[in-house]
Parts: C-alpha cells; structure tokens; sequence
C-alpha cells in the first residue's frame, strides 16, 4: 500500500502507514529503499524537476536518519560516511545534486 501511495505523491501517508508497522531503524530503511526505487521509476520516466527533487528529499532523509546513534568515534566516523555514500548515489540517480 505505501509503494502505491508513494505513486500518487502522498508521502506523509505512505511514511505513516510504513511506520504504522515499524517505527523503528528498520521502517527508516525500508522508507529510504521505497523513495530511492521511486526516485529511479520518475528519472526514467522524465518527471518535472520539482517532483524528482522531493522524491530526492525524502529518500535522503530517510536513509540518513536510519543510522542510530554512534557510541565511538569510529562509529560516527562509519556513519558519516555511509551517510556520504548515500547522498552520492541519490545524485547519481538523479544526475546532480539540488543543493548545489
């Protein structure tokens, strides 16, 4: 239900209904994989910019808040990074980054 709702452009219900389920690490993943699988379906099929740049926020969003908290410097150092590869994929699908 959430992937279809993603479809019609109602993010907030979509979000509810996956965090309905699991408002854990875990339903931020499954969010951030669901906006990035959008994100690829709207560039290939040559949405407007506005719509592919707020399918592109989410997905960023929502990968980057699934990491927990880190508890070593190591670990923020790890997520920071993941955190960096995950933005750089995000703009590889979309061909550029919006905020730059």
């Amino acid at each position: 239900r959430a992937v279809q709702l993603l479809e019609e452009d109602r993010f907030d219900e979509a979000e509810r209904g996956v965090l309905a389920v699991d408002d854990s690490i875990y339903g931020a993943v499954a969010l951030g994989k669901m906006y990035t699988e959008r994100l690829k379906q709207l560039v290939g099929l040559k949405a407007r910019r506005g719509r592919l740049e707020a399918v592109f926020e989410r997905a960023l969003n929502w990968r980057q808040s699934a990491y927990p908290e880190p508890h070593t410097e190591i670990e923020a150092d790890d997520y920071a990074s993941g955190r960096a590869e995950d933005r750089a994929e995000l703009v590889a699908i979309l061909g550029y980054d919006p905020k730059r």
